[in-house]
């Protein structure tokens, strides 16, 4: 059979909470609050830190990313500055070209009937020129005719001379010149 006792059984008496338990249970829960304290800040530390890396890294990447732009706009700058150059050469070439052509055109405008050219050498547009001629006329005629032309100036006979080839009687002549067209 079972027994049942229900007789109040002897309690144990609660034990007493010391004052030092007391005060290592405050301890305890005050150090507790620090250190969850400080994980909290040392958390919330890290995470602007993790922050402030991305914002570099992207200030960086935008920075290279300028440096690119520059470096572009440079080398297009230097391409323009290039281009205007060789345009600048095209056109004085062209400018120059016409030089002796006209110089070419003046002279042999005025060169009459009867009158030969040997050499013309044109420096910085000086021009001398050589040949001869079947009168001294001829010569004269030449002379003025390169007198009367814009482009020429201070022209000047240097000399005359009679020669003969072959039974037939002619004249060499120097003449020199300024070109005013360069």
């Amino acid at each position: 059979m079972i027994k049942i006792n229900l007789l109040p059984t002897k309690r144990k008496p609660p034990r007493k909470v010391t004052e030092l338990q007391k005060q290592m249970i405050v301890a305890v829960l005050i150090f507790g609050g620090i250190a969850v304290g400080m994980a909290v800040y040392y958390l919330a530390l890290t995470k602007k830190i993790s922050e402030r890396r991305q914002e570099v890294a992207l200030a960086q990447k935008k920075v290279a990313e300028q440096d690119n732009s520059l470096k572009e706009v440079k080398n297009v700058e230097a391409e323009r500055k290039l281009v205007t150059e060789k345009i600048g050469i095209i056109e004085q070439l062209k400018k120059n070209q016409q030089g002796p052509v006209r110089l070419l055109d003046e002279v042999s405008r005025a060169l009459p009937n009867g009158v030969n050219l040997s050499s013309l050498v044109e420096s910085g547009g000086n021009v001398s020129l050589t040949g001869d001629a079947f009168t001294n006329e001829d010569v004269v005629r030449f002379v003025d005719n390169l007198k009367q032309s814009p482009f020429l100036a201070d022209v000047f006979l240097q000399e005359t001379s009679q020669a003969t080839a072959e039974g037939i009687d002619f004249y060499k002549y120097k003449l020199r010149f300024r070109y005013k067209g360069i």
